[in-house]
């Protein structure tokens, strides 16, 4: 089991990293104007990366201070957790300062506006969900109490560090912009810059789905669809079947899984188990009779013992 769990964290921790590389990417392109060599935000994006893994650490560190074990749901969970989390904020920070009118153009003011209108909505939701997550420590499972912890941690240390270094590194940003300066080499700087493109996706969803989606079929369409979709899902509710697999937890086609899938495909009596016998003299022959009575006896166990009873020492 212990090489599995060694098994699993390393897959594990390379998902992570792709995860969060690929984000940056996405990230990077989708808060500023690729390719304008001004008007791209990949520091930002960057920034806003680090504070995901800040917050992150910052969980899990203070879990370990209160000398709390860190869980493999809460190693494998949590970190997207975060970065579904983290990585919202940043759209809806970025998104609140752009549409800040022109007139405004301190960008401190700037920030400041943005801050008034997403700040509150950024505030209730972030509590929200730490405070859902804390509610569900009061659970007597342990592995749910240890991921509830990290989860809650993690998500008040990346409100906390948006509002204060994503916010801040966004201000610097813009005072590159305004000074026309090339992102991620900001000590060159860039006569006669392009302004910004205009946004596709937000324009096309405008212009085109805003006025399909309020249309009065597509009213009843969507209408008819949640009522079958929820009444599928109330339905489906019976069907459920509970249990507690092991391999759920485990490495595909790693020995331990392969060992409990075995053992559940063909071990419809449950776990084997094993009587062991310390400091026994074998070459005592009245030993091995006892021993031999001994399993004997348990093969009369027809309630609660499934024959056969193998013992090595008949053989011996």
């Amino acid at each position: 089991m212990e090489d599995n769990i060694k098994l699993e964290s390393s897959q594990n921790a390379n998902i992570v990293i792709i995860s969060y590389i690929l984000m940056f990417c996405y990230v990077s392109l989708a808060l500023g104007f690729f390719p304008n060599p001004v008007h791209s935000r990949f520091v930002v994006g960057a920034s806003g990366i680090g504070v995901v893994i800040g917050a992150l650490m910052s969980a899990i560190g203070l879990t370990f201070y209160w000398n709390q074990e860190l869980t493999m749901i809460s190693a494998e969970v949590v970190p997207f957790l975060i970065l579904a989390i983290g990585v919202d904020n940043m759209f809806l920070i970025c998104r609140a300062e752009r549409e800040i009118p022109e007139f405004v153009e301190e960008i401190e003011q700037r920030i400041a506006f943005a801050l008034k209108e997403i700040g509150p909505s950024i505030l209730c939701a972030a509590s929200c969900e730490a405070l859902a997550f804390f509610i569900g420590m009061l659970t007597d499972i342990p592995a749910l109490q240890n991921f509830c912890l990290v989860a809650g941690l993690g998500v008040l240390a990346d409100l906390i560090l948006q509002m204060t270094i994503f916010v801040g590194v966004l201000a610097l940003d813009n005072h590159r912009i305004k000074q026309n300066r090339i992102d991620c080499l900001c000590c060159i700087k860039k006569s006669n810059p392009q302004p910004p493109r205009k946004e596709i996706v937000r324009a096309n969803f405008q212009k085109h789905f805003v006025p399909v989606l309020f249309s009065t079929p597509m009213k009843l369409t969507i209408g008819a669809t949640t009522v079958a979709l929820l009444t599928i899902g109330v339905f489906s509710c019976y069907q459920i079947v509970l249990g507690l697999n092991a391999n759920v937890s485990l490495v595909e086609n790693s020995d331990t899984y392969d060992y409990f899938e075995t053992l559940y495909q063909y071990g419809q009596a449950g776990p084997p188990a094993y009587l062991v016998f310390n400091n026994v003299n074998y070459t005592n022959p009245e030993n091995i009779n006892n021993m031999n009575l001994i399993s004997a006896q348990l093969a009369t166990l027809n309630e609660t013992v499934l024959a056969p009873i193998y013992s090595w020492t008949t053989a011996y």
